[in-house]
C-alpha cells in the first residue's frame, strides 16, 4: 500500500466517524477528514489520522515499549488470545451476514489498539471487515500504521471515541481500560463487546521474579468482569493460557513491554532462572 493508498482508504470510512470536537459527521475532503463546522484533520501520508489533538505522553508507552510489543507479539506468545478474538468475530461475521438484508461489512472498532496486533490480524484473515483501530499513544499508532491491512489507524482518546452513535458491530477491548459510556453509544443495538482480561497466572513467573517491587503482588479479575457484567449480558468467559519456552534475549523484550514492569527496577531482577512464560487472559463475550 503506497502512501496516497494509505490516505485515500479512510474514503471508505468517513460514514463512521464523528468530529471529536463537536460530534458533527464527517467527510473526506483532499486528504483530509472534515466536519460540517470545518474542523479539519489531516491524515498522514504514513497513514493514519489524529483526531485527539496534542496529548501528554503516558508514562511507560513510548515509541520502544510497542516496538517491543510488537518483536514479543511476533514470537507467537499471544497467538492463542488472537486465535480465540480471530473464532469470535468469524462466528459474528457469519451471524450477520445470515441475518443482513444485503451484503454489509462488519464494523469492529478496536479501543486501544496500541501497535495494532489484533486489528492487523483480523484485517488479514477474515474478509469484509471495516476496523477502526485507535489509541491515545501516538507512538502506538505511527507503529500500528506500518502495517499494510486496511484498517484505519486512529489517534484518539477512549473517553471520547470520535465514531458516530449505533454504528459499530463489535468493540474489542484488549488489555486496556474501558469507557463504557462511550462503548454503549457507538454500540448498534444487539452488538457485541470482546473483552480480553489478564488471568490470575498472567506472567506469572515474571511476577514472582519481580515480587518484593510490585505493589500488587498478586491480580484478580473478577472486580472487572463484574463490572462489565453490570453493562453487558455474558454470552461467553473462556480462559486462555499457554506456557511457553522463552530464552534470554525474547525474556528482555518482555521485559520492555509489559506494563507490569513500568515501576519496576529490572537491573535488580534476577530473571535467569526463567526458562518459560505463561500467558494466560480471560476472553469476556458480552452483548448489548
Amino acid at each position: 500500500m503506497n502512501n496516497n493508498e494509505k490516505i485515500d482508504k479512510f474514503y471508505q470510512y468517513k460514514n463512521l466517524y464523528s468530529c471529536p470536537l463537536c460530534g458533527k459527521k464527517i467527510r473526506f475532503n483532499a486528504g483530509c477528514l472534515v466536519c460540517k463546522r470545518e474542523h479539519r484533520f489531516d491524515i498522514s501520508s504514513k497513514g493514519y489520522v489524529n483526531l485527539l489533538g496534542a496529548a501528554k505522553p503516558l508514562k511507560g508507552y513510548d515509541k520502544q515499549f510497542f516496538i517491543s510489543r510488537g518483536e514479543f507479539f511476533a514470537k507467537g506468545y499471544y497467538a492463542h488470545i488472537l486465535d480465540a478474538i480471530s473464532e469470535a468475530v468469524q462466528k459474528i461475521k457469519e451471524e450477520h451476514d445470515a441475518s443482513a438484508a444485503e451484503p454489509e461489512d462488519l464494523v469492529i472498532v478496536d479501543a486501544g489498539c496500541g501497535e495494532g496486533y489484533y486489528s492487523s490480524a483480523l484485517a488479514r484473515k477474515i474478509p469484509g471487515l471495516q476496523i477502526i483501530a485507535f489509541d491515545i499513544a501516538a507512538d502506538a499508532i505511527v507503529c500500528a500504521a506500518r502495517s499494510p491491512e486496511n484498517v484505519a489507524w486512529t489517534i484518539a482518546d477512549v473517553t471520547n471515541i470520535p465514531v458516530k452513535e449505533n454504528s459499530c458491530h463489535v468493540l474489542l477491548d484488549v488489555f486496556t481500560p474501558a469507557s463504557y459510556r462511550e462503548f454503549e453509544r457507538i454500540l448498534k443495538k444487539g452488538g457485541y463487546i470482546l473483552k480480553v482480561i489478564p488471568g490470575t497466572n498472567h506472567l506469572k513467573e515474571l511476577r514472582k521474579a519481580a515480587r518484593d517491587q510490585l505493589k500488587n503482588k498478586d491480580y484478580s479479575g473478577e472486580d472487572v468482569s463484574d463490572y462489565f457484567e453490570q453493562h453487558y449480558k455474558i454470552l461467553n468467559d473462556q480462559l486462555l493460557t499457554q506456557t511457553k519456552a522463552i530464552d534470554q534475549d525474547t525474556l528482555k523484550t518482555l521485559t520492555r513491554m509489559t506494563p507490569l514492569l513500568f515501576d519496576v527496577d529490572v537491573s535488580k531482577l534476577d530473571l535467569s532462572c526463567i526458562t518459560e512464560i505463561t500467558v494466560e487472559a480471560r476472553l469476556l463475550i458480552g452483548k448489548a
